[in-house]
């Protein structure tokens, strides 16, 4: 088993049950909880840095609820931190999933109303009783036009990317609200049903077939820096969350790998092709 400390299910104090054998901790199973508000940051330590973040209702082992502070793993990426254990709930069933860049939960089946919370693209549901165009979501009613089944499958990763053009780099940023470039990637492939793990250096390692250098480029293909990630459109054109314009943005690679090249991130370093 891996002993990277963001797939690592331990801290001073407690182990997952499956480091049995492993560590001299005492063992948990965890208790099953899931976000509570529309993105929570995760830490990698009490009011430590920011991680990465999780969406409502994704799921979260709780190994431990120390001082306010949930510690745990999420679900299915195995990502562990600490969350603060007030946005955790205890988590029900999913059934579907928000469709559009945001969608508002209301308190009643009727859009004049004050929302409750604006929820991010990717952010899960448990949907049940209809009203008109509304759907019961349990904390309120949403448009049924902006949410889809949780086993929806979008064929292509880049329209999924290009869906957040212009939203604000953030990072550790998984959503709508700010995002970061491996954020981006992971958003575009797991909605495309294509497994893939969080942070760049690892979707470097794992995401796909290694491009040789001679291969075109084409919709779809992946490229990396050292620590840095893109999503190529076309054969020319990347689009990318990254700190020099704080936003996602749509440019000639050959523009971007010029100036990237100056920049602690260097030269390109792989590139892959994911889904293949």
């Amino acid at each position: 088993m891996t002993t990277d400390r963001r797939l690592w299910p331990a801290n001073d104090r407690v182990a997952h049950a499956r480091l049995a054998g492993q560590v001299s901790l005492p063992l948990s199973e965890g208790h099953r909880m899931q976000v509570a508000v529309p993105v929570a940051d995760l830490h990698d330590k009490p009011r430590g840095t920011r991680a990465r973040q999780l969406l409502f209702g994704n799921r979260f082992t709780v190994l431990e609820d120390h001082r306010g502070w949930a510690f745990g793993f999420a679900e299915p990426s195995g990502y562990v931190g600490y969350l603060r254990a007030a946005l955790l709930e205890d988590a029900a069933e999913k059934t579907h999933c928000v469709a559009t860049l945001g969608a508002h939960i209301y308190p009643r089946p009727d859009m004049k109303t004050r929302p409750k919370m604006l929820l991010p693209f990717g952010a899960m549901l448990h949907c049940g009783g209809q009203s008109g165009p509304y759907v019961d979501c349990g904390h309120g009613w949403v448009h049924r036009r902006q949410i889809e089944p949780i086993d929806t499958v979008r064929p292509d990763p880049v329209q999924v990317a290009e869906m957040f053009l212009g939203v604000p780099y953030l990072w550790g940023g998984d959503s709508p609200f700010g995002i970061d470039c491996s954020g981006l990637i992971h958003i575009a492939m797991l909605s495309s049903g294509i497994p893939c793990p969080r942070d760049s250096d690892q979707q470097a390692d794992r995401l796909g077939d290694i491009l040789p250098a001679e291969a075109g480029l084409r919709r779809g293909d992946t490229i990396f820096w050292s620590g840095h990630v893109g999503l190529m459109q076309d054969a020319d054109l990347l689009i990318h969350a990254n700190g020099y314009h704080m936003a996602t943005v749509r440019e000639p690679l050959a523009r971007a790998t010029a100036r990237i090249a100056a920049t602690v991130h260097g030269n390109i370093t792989i590139r892959r092709r994911p889904g293949s």
